[in-house]
This record gives structure tokens, C-alpha cells and sequence, in this order.
């Protein structure tokens, strides 16, 4: 069957999310769930805080409004497989609905590497899996209740180009019969007095700040990062660049009891049942990280060393057993694998990390997309 232009366009955007299958908030479910897509946060900032607020519609669009009582666990989990071997995210909350470019939102939880997937590299190959781990999060005391917020859920992903995800959902904290320690008052107090959210690869709307080098996992400043810190592995933790303000450490605050499970419950927390090299640190004991702090070009070295030719070029992403690579020359386009049966997004290093296509699709190198196989489709303009 012949296809005019429309209809080709309307079925290469919705080819679209295969090609660039990250990973996208399932529950909590979130604003405009029917046309939300897997993509970051434009580099330039212009659809923060929500994807393509300007661009797409029904963004805000209310599927559910989902209750959270204080203090019990809630469960974040998601859709999709490019999980880009985790990196950190953050769980936080505004009293703005919907939020605004000027909406300040407060973190409740800040999860350290391993989010939103402990594997090496991507989970599986279908872009509509359920392969990433699954968190747990709470409504905290200071958070005043009877109430409605949106929640957003931020990510910070480790191997890749530098980019923000981040996707909102509308909650409400319903009021309690039991009467609590905190008043009304003390918790708006409270509330105020929670770290803001970190930004960071959006622009000015992150003030400049950037997160480091593929394959780093970012050190969340001291000022952002909260109270309830979950600490998956122990690799270093590599510090933002540019104007990112606060101080860096290990995880502040009192780390969570919470580890990433395929099937969490409300229950006494459990071994993850996800494997995971090397195995997340029991928060009981967390030692304190190491933090790699850069030295400017401008400072010399005090140790007396033979001088070294620095290069200006950034370093090259880690290379992960396992994976199929390639080189490409266009950073943050789609690239097939010469036969077709993989496809990739290529990175700041012009490097890409090949995944197997669905079955039944295979990567068009002219598209840069992926095609069903099934039957034969015929383009005409």
C-alpha cells in the first residue's frame, strides 16, 4: 500500500520511541501518561521541568492522582531498557500543580548510582520491558498533609551523553485522623527547609552546571542531596563542573535501609534479588566514599613529577565486557550496526553501545530508526 508524506511521518514518529528507548515512570503514574515519551531534557532547558511542555499535548493531562500517606512505602518503577547503567536519581516534591519553569521543588530521596538499573549497560532489548529495578520511597513527617504536590522523579544517567530525565506525576498526602507531633506550621517550615532538587545539563535553568565524563557516576552536591540517601555500590563518585554551588562528600544525611528489588513489598527490607557487581553496600555500614576532585589546568601539582603532555580531548567512556561497540561521527544521533540487527545512540567520545534490535524490527541505516519485518512496506511519496 502506497504511503503519502503525512502518513509516512505519522509512522516514523511512531517509530520514534524505539529508536530511543530510555526508560520512563510507570508508578507513580504520571502526567499526560498517553503521549509521554522516553526523551531527556532538552540541553538548552527551554521544556524544563517536563518533557516538551511546550511541544506536546495533553502534558499535563491527569490520568490518576496518586494517594500517598505519610509514612508509608511507595514504588517507583518503570518502562523501557535504556537504562545507560544507572547513575543517581532524586525523588522530590512541589506544591505547584502542575509545576512551573519556577516551581521549586524539595528532595525527599536521593538514590547514589544504581538507578534506575544496577546492570553494566541496558536491560534486555524490548523498549517497552520492565527490566529496571524498582525503588522505594516514603512521604516524610514534614511534609504537611491533606495536601495535593507533584512528585518529580529526576535522573542522572552514568554511561552516555550528559542529560537530565525527568518526569511528574500529581499526588495528594490525604490528612490523617491521628494526631501528629508536628503541626500545620512546623511542617510548611519543614518543608521549606528540605534541599532543593539538583538540575544539572539543562542550561541555564541548571545554572550552567553539567554533570562529568561518561561512565562517572555524579556526586550529588551537599546541598541537594537530602536526608534519605540510598548508596547503591561503591565506585567513586565524580563532582559536576561548572557552576553547580554547595560542597562535595560522601552521601550526607541518615542513608535509607532500602535496597533495588524486582518485587518490593511494604514489609522489613530484603536482599535485593537483582545481581549486582560489585553488591550494594548494606546502608547499615556505608564507609565513606572517596571523592575525585579534579585538579584545574590552571594549578600546578605540588608533587614533584616529571611533566606530562595533557590531552584536551575528554576521556574515553569505559569499555564494558559484554557489550557490542562501534564508532560513529555524529554525537547524539541514532546508528545501526552494519547488518541491521542493532542500533545505538552515538556519544560525546563518538562512540556507540549497540543493543539488539526487537524482534520482529530491524534498523534502517537510512532512517536511523527501526522498521517492522513482518510484511514488506512500500514508501511513495
Amino acid at each position: 500500500m502506497p504511503f503519502t508524506k503525512s502518513s509516512l511521518a505519522a509512522l516514523l514518529l511512531a517509530l520514534a520511541p524505539l529508536a530511543s528507548a530510555h526508560v520512563l515512570l510507570e508508578t507513580p503514574v504520571p502526567y499526560g501518561a498517553a503521549t509521554l515519551n522516553t526523551n531527556p531534557l532538552l540541553e538548552d532547558g527551554s521544556d524544563y521541568p517536563w518533557y516538551y511542555s511546550k511541544q506536546r499535548e495533553g502534558v499535563y493531562a491527569v490520568t490518576k492522582v496518586n494517594v500517598m500517606p505519610i509514612g508509608q512505602p511507595q514504588t517507583i518503577s518503570f518502562q523501557g531498557q535504556a537504562t545507560h547503567g544507572g547513575g543517581t536519581c532524586q525523588v522530590s516534591l512541589t506544591t505547584d500543580t502542575p509545576p512551573t519553569k519556577d516551581s521549586v521543588f524539595k528532595v525527599i530521596k536521593t538514590i547514589v548510582g544504581g538507578c534506575p538499573s544496577t546492570n553494566p549497560g541496558n536491560v534486555g532489548t524490548d523498549p517497552f520491558g520492565h527490566g529496571a529495578d524498582k525503588f522505594q520511597f516514603s512521604i516524610p513527617d514534614t511534609i504537611p498533609a491533606g495536601k495535593n504536590y507533584t512528585m518529580a522523579w529526576t535522573w542522572f544517567n552514568k554511561i552516555g551523553n550528559r542529560e537530565m530525565y525527568m518526569n511528574c506525576a500529581p499526588i495528594t498526602v490525604p490528612a490523617s485522623s491521628q494526631r501528629r507531633s508536628v503541626d500545620i506550621e512546623e511542617r510548611d517550615s519543614a518543608m521549606s527547609a528540605l534541599p532543593d532538587m539538583f538540575r544539572a545539563n539543562i542550561g541555564s535553568m541548571g545554572n550552567g552546571c553539567s554533570t562529568p565524563i561518561s561512565g562517572s557516576v555524579v556526586a550529588i552536591p551537599k546541598d541537594n542531596i537530602g536526608a534519605t540517601v540510598q548508596r547503591i555500590g561503591t565506585e567513586p563518585l565524580i563532582p559536576p563542573i561548572g557552576n553547580c554551588g554547595g560542597t562535595y562528600g560522601a552521601p550526607g544525611g541518615a542513608p535509607s535501609s532500602d535496597t533495588p528489588k524486582s518485587n518490593p513489598e511494604p514489609a522489613a527490607p530484603v536482599e535485593s534479588t537483582t545481581a549486582v557487581s560489585p553488591p550494594p553496600v548494606s546502608t547499615s555500614t556505608v564507609p565513606i566514599v572517596p571523592i575525585v576532585t579534579p585538579i584545574p589546568p590552571s594549578q600546578p601539582s605540588t608533587t614533584a613529577v616529571a611533566p606530562a603532555k595533557q590531552s584536551t580531548a575528554p576521556a574515553a567512556p569505559p569499555v564494558i565486557p559484554g557489550l557490542l561497540t562501534g564508532t560513529c561521527s555524529t554525537p547524539g544521533k541514532s546508528v545501526c550496526s552494519p547488518d541491521g540487527t542493532a542500533w545505538g545512540t552515538c556519544d560525546e567520545h563518538n562512540v556507540v553501545i549497540f543493543q539488539k534490535a526487537p524482534i520482529g524490527t530491524k534498523c534502517d541505516p537510512t532512517l536511523g530508526t527501526l522498521i517492522h519485518t513482518k510484511r514488506s512496506i512500500a514508501f511513495k511519496a
